[in-house]
């Protein structure tokens, strides 16, 4: 373990506080730019192109906190190749941090690096299972960060699960997208009778996350430690949906039984299918109709629905965290309840015409080919 004390005693940077942001730009690298500039602090930010890593020691030069958002590649990339973009990546960040003698290096991972949890709540110290390639990849970035770690980096680790958010354009918006494709022409759409139980994290409460911990006094509270963080308000699948819909101008129509079975069958084709024979043709498909959609009503493409393995084990079982780590150190979410704040998410995305607000029906001719 390293002399967490004696580090802080020694710390020589400067006076007024640097931070650098690394990884892919997106709307997590906004929200936390906006976050440590309202806390005061000067802000660098360096961007990551695909598999290339760009010279982080000058950048950290100087540097009292980094913060690693990750980093997003290519899908023309080999499985292999991406996952090893993001564990050299993470690990560079890691060996910037400890040449510039940051105080604080915190990686912002993912609660997908559990897998399924086995005990919920799910506890840090918990079993780590990622399902997916894409979770692998998550897990080896951390490792790789941990590895950085145990060579001296002030890393903290941030795990948020699900995250939602005005500026966002992935994970659960992407989930909008397809509640509007598959429900053009209707005002009630059926719902699932109560689902999966998962809870959310607001963007902004992400990066408050981030800048709590790197502002934290304590360093032994928090280097070397690992987080959860997400709202407080476990919600079944239906209840989330029935709060999306009412903003998007649905309402909840007939209730469909929810069936775990159904969907760990779904689970199990998708896991034994190759991408290219089934997930790939369907997501193809639904590029095709999203772009139709958005030609006839005006609005932009870019929010272009797909489905995931991950999405899919999602749908599978319980997804909730223990976040009382986090809450110890004196933290609150301004977001508590995902169904509260999940309306202001939509009206942003509508707004700036990111979802149609409302386009024509019988836009789903043909199927996956």
């Amino acid at each position: 373990m390293r002399p967490f004390v004696s580090r802080t005693r020694c710390y020589d940077g400067p006076v007024s506080r640097i931070a650098l942001i690394t990884g892919s730009p997106g709307g997590r690298q906004q929200a936390l730019e906006a976050e440590l500039a309202g806390a005061g602090w000067e802000v660098r930010k360096l961007a990551f192109d695909g598999l290339e890593l760009p010279d982080l020691m000058a950048a950290a030069h100087g540097a009292e906190a980094i913060f690693h958002v990750g980093v997003r590649t290519s899908r023309a990339e080999s499985t292999p190749a991406r996952a090893d973009a993001e564990a050299a990546a993470a690990y560079a960040a890691g060996r910037a941090a400890i040449e510039a003698r940051a105080r604080r290096f915190v990686l912002v991972s993912t609660t997908s690096v559990y897998g399924r949890p086995r005990n919920l709540p799910c506890q840090e110290g918990a079993i780590k299972a990622p399902r997916t390639a894409a979770e692998r990849a998550r897990w080896r970035a951390e490792q790789a960060a941990w590895l950085a770690f145990r060579q001296g980096a002030p890393l903290t680790v941030l795990r948020p699960t699900l995250v939602y958010g005005p500026n966002l354009r992935g994970g659960a918006i992407r989930a909008l997208a397809l509640i509007t494709l598959f429900n053009q022409g209707r005002r009630r759409v059926p719902i699932l009778r109560r689902g999966p139980v998962t809870h959310l994290v607001h963007i902004k409460d992400l990066a408050r996350a981030a800048v709590h911990v790197a502002e934290h006094q304590d360093d032994e509270a928090v280097v070397g430690r690992a987080f959860n963080v997400g709202d407080d308000a476990p919600l079944p699948l239906a209840e989330h949906l029935v709060a999306a819909l009412s903003a998007m101008g649905y309402s909840a129509g007939r209730v469909l039984p929810y069936s775990p079975r159904l969907t760990a069958m779904m689970i199990w084709l998708v896991r034994n299918v190759p991408d290219r024979v089934l997930v790939d043709p369907v997501n193809r498909w639904l590029a095709r109709a999203w772009e139709r959609l958005t030609a006839r009503s005006g609005a932009s493409a870019a929010l272009v629905p797909r489905i995931d393995r991950e999405s899919l084990h999602w749908m599978s079982a319980d997804h909730y965290y223990d976040t009382q780590r986090l809450a110890s150190l004196g933290w609150r979410p301004i977001y508590p309840i995902s169904t509260a704040a999940l309306p202001e998410t939509i009206r942003a995305l509508l707004v700036s015409r990111l979802l149609p607000a409302c386009a024509t029906p019988q836009l789903l001719d043909g199927g996956p080919s």
